[in-house]
């Protein structure tokens, strides 16, 4: 295995830090979607614990 020079290895860590900035301005474009979820939906979580 041969050792990456400077310049390759620089260019390889900008391009880590931009492909990181992409996918992090994405997720919050993501999480900014408002998702409509009726009110009047059941709970996900049972309110007793006998039932099915």
């Amino acid at each position: 295995m041969r050792v990456l020079d400077r310049k390759k290895l620089g260019l390889l860590a900008v391009a880590f830090v931009l492909v990181v900035g992409v996918m992090e301005v994405v997720a919050l474009r993501v999480g900014s979607f408002d998702f409509p979820v009726p009110s009047s939906s059941q709970p996900a979580i049972a309110d007793k614990a006998g039932e099915n």
